[in-house]
């Protein structure tokens, strides 16, 4: 089903000392955006803006184009999704759904609740109470009920915090499919970078009540704004360096003697900026390989940090970089502090930067264009 979409313009709340600053954001109908940010940005106070559990002092906010910037939570038709998924201890599973159908005629409830537990595969838990259900079954309660409401929009403020990884993993994926085939807009709360890779269309960056980037999600991620949106988004390096332009049109960022090819999009020949380069996308060549040619560097490992399936690995080729690979990649290639190695940045995954942070709010459509990548399974970047 197609719904519309949400809109929240010049939105201004303060909550005790702290407040949103003028918010713009939007979300179109079936987009999935995620909000990331520090702890204190905001983000859950946005949500419960959006849900009318706080007043806006000015700007307006538009749910499938009705303003509702003055009604009651009760008559926005939104799903607020909790950490817990909300379910009342006191009700079985059939007790939780049958809440979110209130709104239907009676003559109607019945079948209808039949329906929601047979999509979600919990008919069998009808009777059973919350305490006794696994984190999967909560969440397809949870969902059911939110469902059941017919939403035009969902909002879930950090759904996966209390979860083990493998559980998160599972429920994320889960939940993509039935927003994608719901077709409902959603709005994510997250402090897990992977969740804006496994779940969003779209994502915004937030700090300090103000949106400071926001965008279609590869557009965000392949190009951060400045140098703390790029520290949020995981950005493992971090480097100043100078801008030339090349004899092919492409600029070359000078640092520490090294004269590295970016991808395009940059102006301002001569001015200081900063690089950002993330560790999955320094390539540790093996010995002989032939390619690739541009950016190739040679470096010294300074250290090897296991992380279990991946190890981080400290490099020095002037400017000390950080890599991450396969553990047992690192152990076939005998990666340990003093190898010599050569390593490899292809040029689409150098992202140039102003030198100083620019706290604005601004859309992507202000920035250094995308450099075209996609997005790693498992988080990061892939070059085309």
């Amino acid at each position: 089903m197609s719904r519309g979409g949400i809109s929240l313009e010049r939105v201004t709340v303060q909550f005790g000392a702290f407040a949103l600053q003028r918010l713009d954001l939007a979300v179109s109908p079936g987009e999935r955006l995620v909000v990331v940010g520090p702890n204190g940005a905001g983000k859950s106070v946005t949500l419960e803006t959006i849900a009318g559990f706080h007043r806006a002092t000015t700007g307006r906010i538009l749910i499938r184009d009705r303003d509702v910037t003055r009604l009651p939570p009760e008559h926005r038709n939104v799903a607020f999704v909790l950490q817990n998924f909300g379910l009342f201890p006191h009700l079985s599973v059939r007790g939780n759904i049958a809440l979110g159908l209130q709104r239907l005629p009676r003559s109607r409830r019945w079948s209808r609740l039949g329906q929601l537990m047979e999509q979600f595969g919990i008919g069998h838990l009808a009777d059973r109470p919350p305490r006794s259900l696994s984190p999967g079954e909560k969440q397809r309660t949870g969902l059911a009920r939110a469902l059941a409401a017919e939403p035009d929009v969902f909002l879930f403020d950090e759904p996966f915090s209390a979860l083990d990884a493998g559980t998160h993993a599972r429920l994320r994926l889960e939940l993509r499919d039935f927003l994608e085939a719901s077709g409902i807009p959603a709005i994510f709360v997250s402090h897990d970078r992977t969740d804006a890779h496994a779940l969003g269309t779209a994502l915004a960056i937030m700090e300090a009540g103000a949106i400071v980037q926001q965008g279609p999600l590869r557009d965000v991620l392949c190009a951060p704004r400045n140098r703390r949106v790029a520290e949020l988004l995981g950005v493992d390096n971090i480097f100043a360096a100078k801008l030339r332009s090349g004899p092919d049109g492409r600029p070359r960022l000078a640092v520490a003697g090294l004269n590295l090819i970016a991808s395009g999009g940059t102006t301002g020949t001569g001015s200081d900026v900063l690089v950002g380069v993330r560790a999955e996308d320094i390539e540790v060549l093996p010995p002989g390989s032939a390619a690739p040619a541009e950016n190739r560097l040679t470096a010294r490992v300074l250290a090897a940090l296991d992380e279990g399936v991946l190890t981080a690995i400290r490099l020095d080729c002037g400017v000390v970089l950080q890599a991450r690979m396969l553990s047992r990649t690192v152990e076939a290639m005998h990666l340990t502090p003093g190898a010599q190695v050569e390593i490899a940045i292809a040029p689409e995954a150098i992202h140039p930067m102003p030198p100083e942070p620019d706290r604005s709010t601004a859309t992507t459509d202000d920035r250094v264009p995308a450099p075209e990548c996609r997005l790693r399974p498992a988080g990061g970047i892939v070059r085309s």
